[in-house]
């Protein structure tokens, strides 16, 4: 950014004094003028080659953007090849034509001296005059205007004839308001010069905190009608009126969008920054906490209130806590849901214990009543229990941290205290609505390329929404044998993990970075934020996303097996891409691992799924027995469930390669695996496959019984596997003989 004209700041009170400390010297200028490009404060340079001006419309500046329109609107590419890219202002001035004269021309190409002397000769031959005129230039210096070459006419106020006209047509201002104002002639620029300090001051910090702030563009043409207002309004200072005043002063010119009054209200907000101070030392002993005083990045809860809490024993404690949480590095979302909860007990407090003064009347029979209290306010298990926990943690912290020894020791909400949570609904979309989400029809009826991926993404890595959005630009990564991961960070478990992934998304991935790259080279994003965002660096909304998720759903018109609209949220698709693992017998710490959940206590909620999903489907398979007779199943009966559990335990404890025994685990099997054991069983090599499979399946079951002393699964089991291991060693031995031959149990042969 540069500087056309410097000023002499002379603070006129303690706001002007800190903004002239705060403000640089590229702001404290009278005019402002951008660099074309500027991500915040400029646009980009004119299209024609050789024109640095910034755009205005049309991807030309003013001067071109004019000159084109006057033309007829010719062909744009070809013409901004063709068209002088030097503009009205800032052309050379014509000289005299005599030799060496270097004034400006007044009349037929001559200087007002060489005019008057070919004049008085009654106008002769120009031509030949010019040729036999020899000129003085009299030791004259440079007219002031930058770049103009022509000699001054007068001394005052030193400039060429040329610029005294046009000095003249301003008004005669200051010789450094004009130069300023030839050197920005048609640039987009933030004229102050009519503003009165500290006014000038606060607009200059305004926008040296917009360029720090780095995400508003604040382009210069919609705030040259702020400026003339702010000019016309009389005030000194933004602080002479509120935000609400200068609301409805702005009100005529919301044609220019709403770029005036947000700039106002921005400013606004960081001149009362600069007014109340920063840091916690400031900030603390407010009753409301502005987050962004603290260093908190927006995109999150904006404050922290403290003012709904009536009793100012409790108050100061709730923000030494909330203090004591932020500097532990808890997350804003929390600490604003644990300020929510204790406001609650404040209300409580106010209700019903009006005459409790001080923490040492909070004992163990007033929290009890709360309990009570809460019981009616909030009915649902799920957030009454996790207001007791934000309670609990409070006054466990007060105890620990002695922030009031007066605190009875049975001033405490212990676990029994909470309700007991009902096991969550699954969560996870049937596959009739899958099928319809995963349609590459429907996936490519997506507004924006990048959501379609975004999606993706969601449905076949079960990333949290979260996650996704904020994935980095070269999130993928290939191990040593070529294989693609998803590198992600994990914001619940606060670390970095990776998911495998297919090539097919891999490639997906990689033409995403590419079209991220090649539109802003300095993004960090994958899916960076379309606004508010001019270098790419933050990523695109949780909110954004969601809304444009809901406007695909509603125009794929997703449908349920009822036909009913389906409302989707992201998270479902993780409890999806879970529950399809564990239905394909994947292991549970395997998907534990995919999850990066800490625990197998979070994933064997997915386990709960995939029994009930098969359950569902064993309900509805038609079981026969020996003789091909129905076995019959009544889900209502009141044994249905033990049922349920003799099946997948008669599963567990015998290999057979055709079906499963029904026979109950405490009772002795006379004709364990019975035709392994039966004298006129026979088989042949065609059938050594099944053989493996049942050894194998066989062993691990033996192994598992070891480990876990279960003899009579151990019995059951060790009577067949010699005989299996007899049978494959004959089988694979004549697999090669022309004649094929039949083994009986024992091993001996007979004709097929």
């Amino acid at each position: 950014m540069t500087a056309a004209e410097r000023t002499s700041i002379e603070p006129t009170s303690l706001l002007a004094r800190q903004l002239a400390a705060r403000v640089r010297p590229e702001f404290a200028v009278a005019v402002i003028v951008p660099v074309p490009g500027d991500p915040i404060l400029g646009t980009p340079a004119c299209g024609v080659p050789g024109c640095s001006r910034s755009v205005v419309a049309g991807g030309l500046c003013t001067s071109h953007y004019s000159r084109w329109r006057r033309e007829g609107y010719p062909d744009l590419e070809p013409w901004m090849a063709a068209t002088d890219p030097t503009t009205r202002g800032h052309r050379g001035l014509q000289g005299c034509a005599v030799g060496d004269c270097r004034r400006g021309a007044m009349a037929a190409g001559l200087c007002a001296k060489h005019h008057y002397r070919w004049d008085s000769l009654g106008r002769s031959n120009l031509a030949g005059w010019l040729a036999s005129v020899v000129d003085d230039p009299d030791g004259r210096p440079v007219c002031a205007v930058g770049g103009c070459e022509l000699l001054v006419e007068s001394r005052d106020p030193g400039l060429c004839v040329s610029h005294q006209k046009r000095w003249r047509g301003r008004g005669r201002p200051s010789l450094h308001s004009f130069v300023s104002e030839c050197a920005t002639f048609g640039d987009a620029v933030f004229d102050l010069r009519a503003l009165p300090t500290p006014l000038r001051l606060e607009v200059a910090y305004g926008l040296q905190c917009r360029v720090d702030d780095n995400r508003s563009k604040t382009p210069a043409r919609p705030l040259r009608p702020l400026l003339g207002l702010l000019a016309a309004s009389g005030v000194h200072s933004l602080l002479e009126r509120t935000l609400d005043e200068w609301r409805a002063e702005l009100s005529p010119l919301s044609r220019w969008g709403n770029t005036p009054r947000s700039f106002v209200r921005f400013t606004l907000e960081r001149l009362d920054d600069l007014l109340q101070g920063e840091g916690w030392q400031a900030e603390f002993p407010r009753d409301v906490w502005l987050l962004r005083r603290l260093g908190y990045p927006r995109g999150g809860p904006a404050r922290l209130r403290f003012d709904r809490i009536d009793q100012p024993w409790l108050r100061e404690l709730v923000k030494r806590g909330a203090r004591w949480r932020l500097s532990a590095g808890l997350s804003v979302h929390q600490v604003e849901r644990d300020v929510a909860a204790l406001t609650r007990l404040s209300t409580f407090l106010a209700a019903c214990e009006p005459g409790l003064r001080a923490p040492a009347e909070l004992d163990r029979p007033v929290l009890e009543r709360y309990l009570a209290w809460l019981a009616v306010e909030q009915p649902q298990a799920k957030g009454r229990s996790t207001e007791l926990g934000s309670v609990a943690g409070f006054l466990r912290g007060v105890h620990q941290h002695r922030w009031a020894p007066g605190l009875p020791a049975t001033a405490a909400i212990y676990r029994e205290d909470r309700p007991r949570r009902t096991k969550d609904a699954p969560r996870a979309l049937s596959e009739h609505v899958m099928a319809q989400l995963e349609s590459p029809a429907n996936l490519a009826r997506f507004a924006r390329a990048g959501y379609r991926l975004l999606t993706e993404i969601l449905m076949r890595t079960g990333l949290r929404i979260s996650d996704a959005c904020g994935l980095a630009l070269d999130c993928l990564v290939r191990d040593p044998g070529g294989a693609a991961y998803l590198r992600y960070r994990n914001h619940k478990m606060r670390r970095e993990a990776f998911v495998p992934i297919d090539e097919q998304l891999a490639d997906a991935i990689a033409a995403q970075q590419s079209a991220v790259a090649n539109h802003r080279p300095a993004a960090t994003r994958l899916f960076p934020r379309p606004n508010a965002n001019p270098d790419g660096t933050h990523p695109v909304g949780r909110g954004t996303y969601i809304g444009h998720l809901d406007a695909w759903l509603h125009a794929c018109e997703i449908r349920d097996e009822l036909g009913r609209p389906v409302h989707v949220t992201p998270h479902q698709w993780r409890h999806t891409y879970a529950t399809r693992l564990v239905n394909a017998d994947v292991p549970l710490e395997v998907v534990r691992r995919l999850l990066d959940h800490t625990s197998l206590e979070m994933t064997a909620h997915y386990g709960r799924m995939h029994d009930r999903t098969v359950r569902e489907h064993w309900e509805r398979a038609r079981k026969v027995d020996i003789a091909g007779e129905d076995l019959v199943f009544d889900p209502a009966s009141p044994l249905a469930d033990a049922t349920w559990v003799k099946d997948r335990l008669a599963r567990a404890k015998m290999a057979l390669p055709n079906g499963y025994c029904t026979l109950p685990l405490q009772q002795r099997c006379e004709v364990a695996n019975a035709c392994l054991t039966c004298p006129m069983f026979a088989t042949t090599a065609e059938f050594l496959p099944q053989h493996h499979q049942q050894l194998s399946a066989t062993r691990q079951l033996i192994d598992r019984a070891e480990q876990e002393g279960q003899e009579r699964m151990i019995e059951m089991n060790r009577t067949v596997e010699p005989n299996l291991l007899r049978i494959i060693t004959r089988l694979q031995a004549s697999a090669d003989d022309a004649t094929p031959s039949t083994h009986d149990c024992t091993g001996g042969t007979r004709a097929s």
